[in-house]
This record gives structure tokens, C-alpha cells and sequence, in this order.
């Protein structure tokens, strides 16, 4: 039994000695792999980063290589250890006289809470013209909203107009006065008023004489005759001389002892373009009424804005074939002189003031 067990124990060193071999060979195939990859991973990071090279610059490299190259002497190496120690104390001496001043000055006047404020004015003014150019985008936007929406613009029908034949007036021929104002035509009927309000004048001749006039008799001149501008013009005022088409107004005249009669068309008053065009409408029976009468023309007062009704108003006269002259009026109601009255008291023109007068002829007035 004893040599039994000594044989046994002769055998464990063994087991282990093979077991440490195993394990020893293992490690040496694990770190023979690792080395193997390491190299090949290197050969190809090696080759990677080489340029390439076409096959004449690979022949011109081999061929440099073949040359020998002829080792320095130690005099050479000497001397570019002296030339190197050369140039670095030239470059210290050259790093002394270097002016660091003006570096150094703005090192000392660099503040960081003043470089702050300046990046945060920076900001503001950044967000400040990004909001304008945020407002002109939407300005844009909306323009162009605008514009897509903007039907196309597409002219009014031609207008034919005919071109005028001046010719003179006739001798003797009496006139028939319309203004055309507001988009209307008005008969004026001008004549009828001047009578009516001299009629006026002359039977209340003695209540509208100026203060301290002489006594007026038959015999008494007219051009003697002197009315109180207060006087008539608070009496027309009251007695409201017109219709359901014109006002009549006195107005005196400045620096001068006359008066005007202005016909001031009423609210309404007057016929438009499509009116016109209707056979019913005065302007037609009154221009039909005139074609009988050889003497009568018809003169027509336009204001700028009633261009359009004139040229309607033209149309029918001319398709009835009264003669007709027109001029462009100023404005939108009617002046004409009141003859034979002279007022008082009025204001001359001073006396010291520079009169510059241009006569210029007056335009004839013709039929077209």
C-alpha cells in the first residue's frame, strides 16, 4: 500500500507541468495573432497616408536611392553646429529690440466687462434690423398678396371725338348760355335774369340810392345815378331772386364800383349724360326749338370736371344741327357784368401801387 501512494504522487508534477505548457503556448499564439494584426493594421495606415506616385517619379526615387550617399566629414558637421549656434543668437538679439509697447497697450486697455457691452450692443442691433427686415419681408409679402390680386387692368372703350371747323360767329347772332358743371348741363337763361333784377333796381330806385344821393328825376342821367352797395345786396339777399335750377346773386366787385350777377346752379339742378340722350329732355326740345330760330347759337360754358357731359351734349346738338361754340370755364357757377349800376362807396386800387399792364388780345370766339 505505501508503494503504492509514492506512485501516485510521482505523477502529479507532470499533469501540472503539461497543464502550464498548454496555457504558456496559448498566450504565445493569442499575442502571435494580436502582433499580426497590429502589423497589418500598420502596413495599411502606412500605405494610406504614402502619395501616390506615378511610374516615373517611383523610377527617379529608386534611382536617386542607388546613389551613394557620401557621409559628412566631421569639419562639415562642426560647422553647421557653429552656423546653427549663429543664427540662434541672432534671433534672441532680434527678439530683444522687438517693440512689445503698442501690443502691450492695447493688452492694458482690454477690458472684458466693456468688450461684454460691446457684444451685447452687437446683439442688439443685430435683433433690431433683423425685426426691419422682418418688417420689409411682410411689406413685400404683402405687396406681392396685393399684386397676385390686382385684376388686369383693362382699358376704357375709345372715345371718338370730332375735330372742330372753326368758323366765325354769325353778325347779330344771339347766344344761348348753358354751363356744364358737376357732371350736369344747365340752361342760364342769363338775359332773362339781367332784366329781372333791373327791373328790380329801377322800381325800387329811390329805397337803394347811396346815403345823401340828390334827388332823382325823369331828366337825371342814368350813368348819374349812384346805388348803396349795402343797400343792394341786402335787398337781393332777402328778395332770393331764382327757380328750382339757378340763384341769383349781386356781388360787388373789388376796387371797382360795379357789380357782378352771379347764377349759382341749385342742388340738383340740371340734366346728366343719360338724360340727355332722351328726346324728352329739355336740352333736346330747347336745341330742337333753336334749329327754327336761323339767329340763335348755342355757347356752352364747361368746367374740367364735365368734359364727359359736354361731349354728350355736344353729340346731340350736333345730330340736330345747331351751331354750337364752347369754351372751358373756371368755375362751377356763372358771372356775368351787372350793366348801367354804379355803387358806393367802394375801394380804389391805391393809388402809389405799380401797374404793370400787358394787353393781350382776347380770343376770338368762333363756332367749331
Amino acid at each position: 500500500m505505501a508503494k503504492k501512494r509514492h506512485a501516485e504522487d510521482e505523477e502529479l508534477p507532470f499533469v501540472a507541468l503539461m497543464d502550464t505548457m498548454t496555457n504558456v503556448v496559448g498566450v504565445l499564439l493569442i499575442v502571435l495573432v494580436m502582433v499580426g494584426l497590429s502589423i497589418s493594421t500598420t502596413v495599411k495606415k502606412i500605405l494610406s497616408d504614402l502619395p501616390p506616385v506615378t511610374q516615373e517619379e517611383l523610377a527617379k526615387l529608386i534611382q536617386e536611392m542607388a546613389i551613394p550617399k557620401v557621409p559628412e566629414t566631421p569639419e562639415q558637421v562642426e560647422k553647421k553646429i557653429d552656423d546653427s549656434i549663429a543664427q540662434i543668437k541672432k534671433l534672441a538679439e532680434e527678439l530683444k529690440t522687438i517693440d512689445l509697447s503698442d501690443e502691450q497697450q492695447k493688452m492694458k486697455f482690454m477690458d472684458l466687462n466693456e468688450i461684454r457691452k460691446k457684444i451685447e450692443r452687437a446683439k442688439y442691433d443685430r435683433d433690431g434690423e433683423k425685426k426691419e427686415l422682418d418688417k420689409l419681408f411682410a411689406e413685400l409679402d404683402r405687396l406681392k398678396k396685393l399684386l397676385d390680386d390686382t385684376p388686369v387692368f383693362k382699358p376704357p372703350p375709345p372715345k371718338y371725338v370730332r375735330i372742330p371747323n372753326p368758323r366765325p360767329v354769325p353778325q347779330g347772332a344771339v347766344r344761348e348760355n348753358f354751363l356744364i358743371a358737376k357732371g350736369r348741363v344747365l340752361y342760364l337763361n342769363d338775359r332773362s335774369y339781367l332784366d329781372i333784377v333791373q327791373k328790380e333796381i329801377v322800381k325800387n330806385r329811390d329805397a337803394l340810392l347811396s346815403p345823401n344821393h340828390p334827388k332823382v328825376t325823369s331828366t337825371t342821367p342814368a350813368a348819374k345815378i349812384t346805388y348803396s352797395k349795402e343797400k343792394l345786396t341786402a335787398y337781393f339777399d332777402r328778395a332770393r331772386i331764382g327757380d328750382r335750377s339757378l340763384q341769383a346773386k349781386l356781388v360787388p366787385v373789388a376796387n371797382a364800383p360795379v357789380m357782378n350777377l352771379n347764377l349759382i346752379p341749385q342742388e340738383g339742378a340740371g340734366e346728366t349724360s343719360q338724360d340727355l340722350r332722351n328726346p324728352a329732355s329739355f336740352f333736346q326740345r330747347y336745341m330742337r326749338k333753336l334749329k327754327t330760330e336761323p339767329n340763335k347759337i348755342v355757347w356752352l360754358y364747361v368746367v374740367k370736371d364735365s368734359v364727359e357731359t359736354y361731349l354728350t351734349a355736344r353729340e346731340v346738338a350736333d345730330a340736330i344741327g345747331v351751331p354750337v361754340g364752347w369754351q372751358i370755364y373756371g368755375q362751377d357757377f356763372f358771372v356775368t357784368r351787372l350793366p348801367g349800376v354804379t355803387i358806393s362807396p367802394f375801394t380804389p386800387p391805391p393809388a402809389n401801387a405799380p401797374v404793370q399792364r400787358v394787353d393781350i388780345a382776347a380770343p376770338k370766339e368762333q363756332l367749331d
